[in-house]
């Protein structure tokens, strides 16, 4: 069975925020939330499918000192969340191996 590849991040809120490593399915939320900019990132963004606990990974960047807005969109169904980055960011990536070993850039 093949495992899984988890990205990992260090991240800051500019001009002057602290470092922040990020890992996981948090750090792909946060590639994916900082790629959309305005429009926003919605649950079927995701490669594969929505993630069952986007807004968890959201509640933990926040707790990173990030700004992300919720907006609520209109669908058939009801309505579902739009997350917006609202602060300027800067980040470095650094994909892991399963098991937290570093990939050869």
């Amino acid at each position: 069975m093949n495992r899984r590849t988890y990205p990992r991040i260090n991240a800051r809120r500019l001009p002057d925020g602290p470092w922040s490593a990020i890992t996981g399915r948090e750090a792909e939320t946060f590639m994916l939330l900082a790629s959309k900019g305005s429009s926003g990132l919605r649950a079927y963004d995701f490669p594969g499918g929505p993630p069952f606990r986007l807004s968890a990974y959201i509640f933990d960047l926040r707790g990173f000192g990030l700004s992300i807005r919720t907006d609520r969109e209109d669908h058939a169904g009801g309505t579902h969340a739009v997350y917006v980055l609202e602060c300027v960011v800067e980040f470095e990536v650094m994909a892991l191996r399963p098991g937290g070993d570093a990939l050869a850039a």
